[in-house]
């Protein structure tokens, strides 16, 4: 039932959130510090602003992801309208300053609902955001992914050569297993997979389960 809901809620934002108009902000640290607003993806609303930062901070973080391209706004624009829109098991928000300022980026995705499993994903900061404030961002986010969308599993994915195993660890996660990875150039896209048979790797994919404080 939970999971229903959830699955819902997760539709119904995506589905009614447009440029200019977003139907849920959630509130982060305490006292307020920030708000995380679902980003539009609904194709024809959404927002150039976030589309141009989204992909001006994946470029600058190429080495962070497991495909490694040079992203545009088309192409952005067409990656929210299309595998994230339609995706039942994903959703992105802005995190935003409360004088409007836009700090960075946080989402869920590869959410199973019968399982209610769930990950974080496209955590990317902008580099303006105060010290501490992607951590919180992060936790509310995680707070709202088990109390409205009912995920009691919650975990993520990171190359291990990214910095940003220590953050997940400060945010509550912890590493249970990392695979080998093995990278594939393609014509403009770098593509790195895991691949358990190999016995060792430039970078592996470190797995790590939330556990909340």
């Amino acid at each position: 039932m939970i999971a229903r809901t959830g699955r819902a809620l997760l539709r119904s934002l995506k589905d009614s959130t447009h440029v200019g108009a977003a139907t849920l902000m959630l509130p982060v640290g305490q006292p307020t510090r920030a708000l995380l607003r679902p980003i539009a993806t609904l194709p024809g609303a959404t927002d150039a602003t976030d589309v141009a930062l989204l992909g001006e901070w994946r470029n600058r973080h190429v080495k962070s992801f497991l495909t490694e391209f040079v992203a545009n706004d088309a192409r952005t624009a067409a990656w929210l309208t299309g595998a994230i829109h339609r995706d039942g098991g994903k959703i992105l928000f802005m995190l935003d300053a409360l004088d409007g300022t836009r700090l960075g980026h946080l989402g869920l995705g590869f959410i199973d609902w019968s399982e209610s499993y769930g990950e974080a994903d496209a955590i990317v900061s902008g580099g303006a955001s105060p010290p501490g404030l992607m951590k919180e961002a992060l936790q509310a986010l995680l707070r709202w992914a088990r109390e409205q969308l009912g995920l009691r599993t919650l975990a993520v994915r990171v190359r291990s050569d990214n910095p940003a195993v220590a953050f997940y660890e400060k945010v509550g996660f912890r590493e249970i297993r990392r695979v080998p990875l093995t990278v594939k150039h393609q014509p403009g896209m770098v593509v790195w997979t895991e691949d358990a048979t190999l016995a060792r790797s430039d970078a592996y994919l470190v797995h790590m389960r939330y556990q909340e404080r």
